[in-house]
């Protein structure tokens, strides 16, 4: 029997990092909330090093193993560095290959993974995309799984009709909304028709000593890695190259920078199924010489030592970037699209800038602005380290999902209408 430590609201007030202090009388729950929360994330695909894949891989490491048991289920599964991380530390991993929901194959694999919650008995369930938040929720509940948790990683703009249809038909089973940023939770409120007080917004987390701020040596070194002089000014973007990403924005308003910018040079890291196309466009053109296109890369860190500024030229279905906050803790100042929870991680005129979405012009003067006036450029990468070490390290993404796991075998009623607080 675990004991939880939560405060009345009436009478407090909220620090920054979302605990309650001052003279609010402090509530202890003495519920039958199991010592060892046992939970399952199910996850349409992880054979990739993306965004969620990271999350989740982040999530199950930095939980506590004293206090959480996690295996992950994935309907779509591939070898990548990440699984291998995982299965270093015990954590089970499994396969339960389900295409399209509504064959006969489908329903087997229903029956395998409604075997492996029975007999595993989970406390939680965690669903990320939208297979998983329909079909693997569906199965769960049936199931009798205690808990069901989603997560929403994006705004929905890739998402058809008919999904919102489902998912406004399926709430009721989930006990819990969590969303990568207060863009997501808007955009969640209006697709599947939900209430605020069901969702709660969790930011990523980065690791702050993996992605450190480069020694004036691990900087020149990263430079001469891709052959920049120390007085080039090196522009980059993390991201894959698919159509949402905006690729075309990004490269035209570097061409309009280039004449102000004699010693820009351009570092794009990411593969993806439009990186071929990129990379031929530009062919030898001028830009096309100062580009260095990576591809996909295993260690991303040497690439963001490189750079002078970070950018990300989103134009839709962004959540909250993963790459951004890397590039924050790493020190670089970023020019960002005002899409998603970009704003968020960004504030304009702090530690970046933040333009318009699909407008190639602002992003133009913006580079020419941080190029040309470095104390400026300097002072926004250190407030970029700054806000990734107050609000977006694994250690609070991580004790925020604590929180909301144990708030789940709470019930206010028992405790007068108190509730845990676990809004950032």
């Amino acid at each position: 029997m675990a004991t939880i430590h939560v405060r009345r609201e009436a009478n407090s007030s909220k620090t920054d990092d979302g605990y309650t202090d001052g003279a609010s009388k402090e509530i202890f729950w003495n519920k039958l909330v199991p010592e060892k929360l046992k939970i399952l994330f199910i996850i349409d695909y992880f054979h990739r090093t993306g965004g969620t894949e990271t999350h989740l891989a982040q999530l199950v490491a930095g939980l506590p193993r004293q206090a959480f048991q996690c295996s992950v289920v994935a309907f779509d599964l591939g070898e990548n560095p990440l699984l291998d991380g995982l299965r270093a530390l015990n954590v089970p991993i499994h396969c339960v290959p389900v295409g399209r929901e509504y064959v006969p194959s489908a329903f087997i694999q229903a029956w395998r993974l409604a075997r492996l919650i029975r007999a595993n008995r989970y406390d939680v369930v965690q669903t990320f995309h939208q297979k998983a938040d329909t079909y693997g929720a569906l199965v769960a509940w049936l199931s009798g799984v205690k808990r069901l948790v989603s997560s929403k990683r994006d705004t929905g703009q890739l998402r058809k009709r008919h999904h919102f249809l489902i998912n406004r038909c399926l709430k009721s089973l989930f006990d819990a909304y969590i969303v990568v940023a207060d863009a997501v939770r808007v955009a969640v409120m209006a697709n599947d028709h939900l209430s605020a007080s069901r969702i709660t917004t969790i930011y990523n987390g980065v690791d702050l000593n993996r992605f450190a701020v480069p020694t004036s040596e691990q900087r020149r070194e990263s430079r001469a890695r891709f052959g920049f002089a120390t007085s080039d000014f090196v522009v980059g973007m993390v991201a894959g190259f698919r159509p949402e990403k905006n690729h075309d924005v990004f490269f035209a308003g570097l061409l309009q920078a280039m004449a102000k910018l004699p010693g820009l040079r351009v570092l794009a890291v990411g593969g993806g199924p439009l990186l071929g196309h990129f990379r031929e466009s530009l062919g030898r053109s001028e830009l096309g010489t100062r580009t260095i296109f990576t591809g996909d890369v295993t260690d991303v860190v040497p690439c963001l030592w490189a750079m002078d500024v970070g950018c990300l030229t989103a134009g839709s279905n962004e959540g909250f970037s993963n790459a951004v906050i890397e590039q924050m803790a790493a020190g670089l100042p970023m020019i960002v699209t005002d899409v998603g929870g970009n704003a968020e991680a960004v504030i304009d005129g702090e530690n970046g800038r933040v333009i318009r979405p699909r407008d190639a012009t602002a992003l133009s003067q913006a580079l020419v602005e941080l190029g040309s006036n470095m104390p400026l450029a300097t002072r926004m990468a250190h407030a970029s380290r700054v806000r990734a070490e107050r609000k977006f390290s694994l250690e609070y993404m991580c004790a925020q999902h604590e929180r909301l796991y144990r708030s789940l075998f709470v019930s206010a009623a028992d405790v007068g209408g108190a509730s845990p607080s676990i809004e950032p």
